[in-house]
């Protein structure tokens, strides 16, 4: 994210300091693809897994059903249960982790943005500042515009620092009670998948 808003306004900002701004927008940026990338492999593992997982154990009752058909559609009743039931919990925990994933992505953009804005105002003060023809306004305009450099890259700092601890004990929580809940789900679904195979296997023994 190139910061252009230091020099749209005109004359560019001292370079030290602008180089510094640019620092921690880009810093801050980072943090979010960062967050971006980890949310979206959780997703894979979270979601895809376990609905592979479930899709696997429907299949390999599917593929008795041309052998044994009327033995396999006597538990298609009970198979219909299991997966509404496994469905229903799966997109429970679903929902839980993208709302807390939307709510991570939001907090570091919102953040973000932020920096951006204050580096916005900070280019503002200073073309003020450069704007002034008299040399005893533009000295204490001056003072006061590195003063404010000052406090932004302090407070800078400090968000990115706390943006990054939140994200690191944030998005490992959302996959930690995510993964947890939606395997959960899947196994409990592939177990009662598994009793109805033995209930086909004793089908096809009487037959």
């Amino acid at each position: 994210m190139c910061l252009v808003i230091t020099v749209a306004l005109g004359q560019p900002m001292p370079n030290p300091l602008e180089a510094q701004v640019q620092s921690v927008v880009d810093d801050m940026t980072q943090v979010g693809k960062n967050a971006g990338d980890q949310l979206v492999h959780q997703y894979e593992e979270i979601i895809v897994e376990p609905q592979q997982q479930l899709e696997e154990a429907v299949e390999q009752i599917e593929a008795r059903r041309e052998s044994n058909p009327e033995c396999v559609a006597a538990q298609d009743e009970q198979l219909a249960l299991v997966l509404d039931a496994a469905h229903d919990e799966l997109h429970s925990c679903g929902v839980v982790a993208a709302h807390t994933s939307a709510e991570i992505a939001s907090d570091v953009n919102q953040a973000t943005q932020q920096l951006v804005y204050g580096g916005y105002n900070l280019g503002r003060t200073y073309q003020k500042c450069q704007a002034y023809k008299n040399t005893v306004l533009k000295q204490s305009c001056m003072a006061k515009f590195y003063i404010q450099g000052s406090v932004y890259l302090i407070n800078a700092r400090y968000s990115i620092k706390t943006i990054k601890k939140s994200t690191n004990e944030r998005i490992p929580a959302v996959f930690s009670d995510g993964n947890a809940c939606t395997h959960q789900a899947s196994e409990e679904a592939i177990l009662a998948i598994d009793e109805i195979n033995r209930s086909i296997d004793a089908c096809v023994a009487k037959a």
